[in-house]
Formats: structure tokens, C-alpha cells, sequence
């Protein structure tokens, strides 16, 4: 009985974290796209938005 519960309760932990890095991906790619170069040290790894290059860009 308590089995399924464990179950359903680990797949709606888990699935949160599987679209958050699906949905990051999407945005990576996305900027990359629009930039037409590769931007692996250039993104913020949180976001996947380009970070500002000079600190009056910073918020």
C-alpha cells in the first residue's frame, strides 16, 4: 500500500528538476541560436541568459 505512494511522491520531485533542465536547454539553444556562436563560458548556468559583459550592463 505505502509502495505507490513512495513512488508518486519520488515523481513529483523528480519531474520539476527533469523540465527545469529540459526548459534551460531549450533557452541555451535558443541563445546560441541568435548569437550563431557557442556560448558554454558565456551564459549564466542558472538562467541561460547571456551575462551582461561590463559592469554597467549589472544590475
Amino acid at each position: 500500500m505505502n509502495d505507490w505512494l513512495i513512488r508518486m511522491i519520488m515523481v513529483v520531485v523528480a519531474l520539476p528538476f527533469i523540465f527545469y533542465f529540459i526548459a534551460l536547454g531549450k533557452n541555451v539553444r535558443q541563445t546560441e541560436k541568435e548569437h550563431k556562436k557557442d556560448m558554454t563560458y558565456e551564459l549564466n548556468p542558472f538562467t541561460g541568459m547571456k551575462m551582461p559583459e561590463d559592469d554597467n550592463k549589472r544590475k
